[in-house]
């Protein structure tokens, strides 16, 4: 009597094949090796597993690691697939379980496409053919990795979001992020709570207090898949000092995309590793921006700087961080004496400094000139930008004008390449070739020009938006922390009576007048 064999089937289907081949589908799959089950008498059908969505390159999916320990434990004794690729695409392992695995674990292997059973003696031709079979379905997932690479390469040169999910504040559509008004109005009030004074503690217990939802927790709310559940302690994942700091430094809030920042050596090694910085790719005007370009610049600032927050104190004081010795340059420190003023002082045993100064004193020092300031900005300034800042926008009219001029001496060399071919100077053959040459040149040059011309565009904005916050806070009655951080830079104390402002944005502008801060 014939020995009959229980029989498992194994289907498999990858997401880069889900649209290629109908054939392919898991059902399609199903309904052929059931056919073909059913048409032999020495086989019968004992059970099914199915790896829908895994490349055939990893050999640890799911069901086919539980069919290997059901054929070990002696539940099926029979495998077999469509083709030699829904096994596997990898050569190396395939080969191995064909040859040494199956048989050793007493398992009988057939491919029905393939006309391969494990059971019948191979011809020569089919012992030379069926590893290269296998080598084959490996090159395709070379290739296909490739294309992958290329295709997300060529998104991330033209600004477009590649990633499923995307950062708190925006959603994806058609491969680009649109702003998400709830939860932008949150990215916003994160900002001027930093800028107001702020740790990141006090903003996520801030944000806790109102009940807002962190950026795991309104995912999921908004039905997106979230598989970072882990960083949950209790029923309801919380906003962390960390979750506050991913946003604060995060430059997709200003428009700027930064992609691609992990890589794999290759399709044989799935590891991720860190880019090198220098190997990134900025992509500046990619999306609308929640926060402007200064704001975030004034918030990249505060996050080095030394600003700690007294005891019991969920802000930090009018001057943390800002405020130096003038004679050992390190940051003063706040100190409440009995009569409750409050005083500024370094702490620097070493330094024979007289750098001590109430706070209020430092106050109104700071306040009236700051207004001073702020009038010679408003009252006296030109429309031009100066200093560096000028410099860099020659640099960049200068660049544009430079590859404007490279784009059109290409355009003619192209166009004269027509001349060429009619007069016989150059064949068919080479006309195309270097046609497709000059094409490429012309769209990789009009393509950094645009680059440049929008880098104008934001160096002239970030301009405007410095003198409208001139504007809005020179009718302020008081000093808070807001305007401090927004307009100084660094305030150094030598004495009572002598302190040195430096002013944040004091050489963006002409001026008439004297604006020193000593």
């Amino acid at each position: 009597m014939d020995r009959i064999y229980r029989t498992a089937i194994y289907l498999r289907l990858s997401r880069d094949e889900e649209g290629e081949k109908e054939s392919l589908s898991i059902s399609n799959q199903r309904e052929m090796l059931m056919s073909f089950i059913e048409s032999r008498s020495d086989l019968q059908f004992a059970a099914e597993y199915s790896d829908d969505g895994f490349s055939g390159y990893d050999f640890n999916r799911p069901d086919f690691q539980r069919m290997i320990e059901n054929a070990k434990n002696s539940e099926i004794d029979c495998i077999i697939v469509k083709d030699f690729s829904r096994l596997g695409r990898n050569f190396q392992k395939t080969e191995e379980y064909m040859q040494r695995i199956f048989p050793k674990i007493g398992v009988r292997f057939i491919s029905v496409s393939d006309f391969y059973d494990s059971n019948r003696e191979l011809s020569s031709s089919e012992r030379l053919a069926n590893p290269i079979i296998n080598l084959m379905n490996e090159y395709h997932v070379m290739e296909t990795s490739q294309k992958v690479r290329n295709v997300l390469e060529y998104y991330r040169q033209s600004g477009k979001f590649i990633g499923n999910r995307t950062v708190y504040g925006y959603i994806i559509k058609n491969k680009q992020l649109e702003v998400d008004p709830e939860a932008a109005k949150v990215v916003r009030m994160i900002f001027n709570l930093k800028i107001d004074g702020m740790n990141n503690q006090a903003i996520g217990e801030y944000l806790n207090g109102l009940g807002i939802s962190c950026p795991l927790e309104y995912k999921i709310e908004k039905g997106v898949k979230a598989v970072a559940t882990h960083f949950r302690t209790g029923e309801k994942a919380l906003w962390s000092p960390v979750s506050v700091r991913r946003i604060l430094e995060n430059p997709i809030y200003i428009g700027t995309l930064i992609q691609g920042k992990t890589t794999s050596l290759s399709y044989r090694d799935r590891q991720r590793f860190k880019k090198d910085p220098s190997e990134l790719i900025a992509f500046e005007n990619a999306h609308e921006a929640i926060i402007s370009e200064t704001t975030f610049l004034v918030v990249q600032d505060l996050l080095k700087r030394d600003t700690f927050c007294g005891k019991n104190l969920s802000k930090v004081y009018t001057f943390s961080g800002f405020a130096y010795c003038g004679n050992c340059r390190n940051v003063l420190c706040h100190r409440h004496s009995k009569g409750q003023d409050v005083y500024l002082e370094c702490r620097n045993k070493e330094c024979k400094c007289k750098g001590r100064i109430k706070e209020q004193v430092l106050t109104e020092a700071v306040f009236e000139t700051l207004k001073k300031h702020m009038e010679v900005i408003l009252n006296h300034s030109e429309p031009a930008i100066k200093s560096d800042f000028m410099q860099n926008l020659n640099i960049t009219n200068l660049e544009l004008k430079e590859l404007e001029n490279q784009a059109e001496q290409l355009k003619k060399s192209q166009d004269n390449l027509i001349l060429q071919k009619e007069n016989g100077v150059i064949s068919e053959k080479d006309y195309t070739e270097m046609y497709e040459f000059y094409s490429n040149k012309i769209a990789k040059v009009e393509f950094e020009a645009e680059e440049i011309r929008n880098q104008k565009i934001r160096l002239l904005d970030c301009a405007d938006e410095i003198r409208n916050q001139y504007e809005k806070y020179f009718d302020a009655s008081e000093l808070t922390r807001r305007i401090v951080v927004t307009f100084i830079e660094k305030i150094e104390v030598f004495s009572k009576t002598k302190i040195r402002i430096h002013f944040r944005y004091k050489d963006f502008f002409r001026t008439d007048g004297d604006i020193s801060g000593t």
